[in-house]
């Protein structure tokens, strides 16, 4: 037995010697015959199993995917039942008739979470603010509560609608995202018979102030250029009674504050409902909730997946190693070149590097950034959206709003430099329960973040605190607890609790304690 074990082994080694030996000759002899399948460990780690992986140092990244363990979660969408088919779920919300049958034509069927949790308490009235994460159905929690309350006034109040005078209104960050909830509200609306339109900058001045001469209900708008109209006498804030304002902690990114403060201080607060929408409650949003210029008694609404990533995305992380990220990323699209992908980069220069790269190895893509005019990239997002285009190379201002349910595929070609940007970049695939794949290509500068997303992802805790900084998750440190050392007293999450302006989520999910702001202090490119 042990001269047959012996015999066993010595052959198995002599033939794994075989094998190199006959690489290492053909790669000399033809060092391009295996760029193709170079990459082998990425396509070997796509069918293991997620389970029994080693625990990862600082810094370090394990070779196979990985996501959030499915028995820690709590389902986006609300199992369907046979009731379903009349829309049961959303009627129990307090939805009107007409509202039900504009989701019926859409053929949507459950509501998701936040839906469950925000619809009642637009109807219900008063200042709200809520939080869910990209892809889970905020923009449907708002406006359908809306449009029946514009409807209820003129049945049961006999309003009268009147020109210049608004009664709804939607700030958003963004020319696509503003269409995109002009799109919504249309098909939505169409029964409870409410007029919509969008203001934005860029566009032909005279025709918005022709439009906004007519009797219109919502305005879906960029507030500077809405500003504009209100302190020219375009149009009254008198009748106004709802006030939205969409993806907040993009505008406090972006520097809207002024504007939108300036803007709420022409609405009659005391007849308006506020509701505030976003995916990451960041310090900046927080302080602007706590501010006493800005709402008042607003109740906060919290969703499970706050701040985490969604049980149906699958996270691969690839350390480059000093190999070549061009050469890299061709390869990754080569084995998902079915998937329509997102390809993000933190800067102008690198996202034209990419595309050009795809277009040397002749791959049919779009650029999508801020130096790419409007009509480019409105084109470029219709050639995506339509399937012409399977790869669209873009910056982080695709990375919110946008709603792309076909998106398969996200790479980080740029690996983001906080988490924050991870949470809003990942969130552009996997929506509404749908599967969905992000690959991350990491230089050695990325591995800490990437590593403390990764450990943070398998245990399904909260993205936002994490930072790139090793000293953070020392012992003591305030992320110490993110990979299993003692904690600082500094970490206890982020949720900065108010005497008057939270409330307790109603779903009752997820309390945490008093934090601090741990945003990064990197600093941020400069063209987008």
């Amino acid at each position: 037995m042990k001269s047959s074990f012996c015999i066993k082994n010595s052959f198995i080694s002599r033939l794994n010697n075989i094998m190199v030996m006959f690489f290492i000759v053909s790669q000399t002899i033809c060092p391009f015959a295996f760029k193709k399948s170079s990459f082998i460990p990425f396509r070997i780690v796509t069918n293991r199993k997620f389970a029994n992986f080693q625990r990862l140092a600082l810094g370090e990244i394990s070779s196979q995917p990985f996501r959030v363990p499915k028995d820690k979660t709590t389902p986006l969408m609300v199992p369907k039942s046979p009731e379903d088919k009349d829309l049961l779920e959303f009627r129990k919300l307090g939805l009107s008739n007409e509202v039900i049958e504009a989701l019926k034509e859409l053929k949507f069927e459950t509501p998701s979470t936040i839906q469950k949790i925000a619809i009642p308490q637009v109807i219900k009235g008063g200042n709200l603010v809520f939080a869910s994460a990209t892809g889970s159905g905020k923009t449907l929690a708002y406006l359908l509560p809306i449009i029946q309350a514009l409807r209820n006034q003129e049945v049961v109040e006999g309003y009268i609608r009147q020109p210049q005078r608004p009664r709804a209104v939607v700030l958003v960050p963004t020319r696509e995202l503003a269409m995109q909830v002009l799109e919504v509200t249309k098909q939505v609306s169409h029964h409870a018979k409410v007029s919509s339109i969008s203001i934005l900058g860029g566009e032909d001045y005279g025709k918005q102030r022709k439009l906004l001469s007519t009797a219109v209900d919502i305005i879906a708008a960029s507030p500077g250029r809405l500003l504009q109209h209100k302190e020219k006498g375009h149009f009254f804030t008198s009748h106004i009674t709802h006030v939205v304002i969409d993806e907040v902690d993009t505008m406090m990114m972006q520097g809207f504050g002024p504007e939108i403060k300036k803007l709420m201080s022409m609405v009659r607060k005391n007849e308006t409902q506020f509701i505030l929408c976003t995916a990451t409650l960041t310090p900046a949003v927080r302080r602007l909730i706590d501010s006493d210029d800005f709402i008042s008694e607003a109740r906060v609404l919290e969703s499970s997946d706050l701040h985490r990533t969604l049980p149906s995305l699958k996270h691969v992380m690839l350390d480059l190693k000093g190999q070549n990220k061009i050469t890299m990323l061709l390869d990754v699209l080569h084995q998902h070149k079915d998937k329509p992908t997102l390809i993000f980069c933190n800067t102008v220069n690198s996202c034209r590097a990419a595309e050009h790269a795809l277009t040397e190895a002749g791959i049919k893509s779009g650029c999508y950034h801020g130096e790419v005019n409007s009509i480019q990239r409105k084109e470029n997002l219709g050639l995506f959206t339509e399937g012409k285009i399977k790869f669209l190379v873009c910056t982080d201002i695709a990375a919110r709003g946008l709603d792309m349910p076909e998106v398969g595929h996200i790479i980080m070609f740029d690996f983001p430099l906080n988490p924050i940007d991870y949470l809003h970049r990942s969130g552009r695939t996997a929506r509404m329960g749908a599967q969905g794949l992000v690959t991350s290509l990491l230089s050695k500068r990325d591995l800490v973040l990437a590593s403390a997303i990764e450990v943070a992802v398998r245990k399904n805790l909260p993205l936002d605190t994490l930072s790139s900084s090793r000293k953070d998750y020392a012992a003591g440190g305030k992320n110490a607890a993110v990979m299993g050392r003692k904690q600082g007293p500094s970490l206890a999450g982020n949720h900065h609790s108010t005497s008057k302006k939270t409330l307790t989520p109603a779903s009752k999910l997820n309390p945490r304690g008093k934090g601090r702001d741990h945003r990064i202090n990197e600093k941020q490119p400069t063209k987008r």
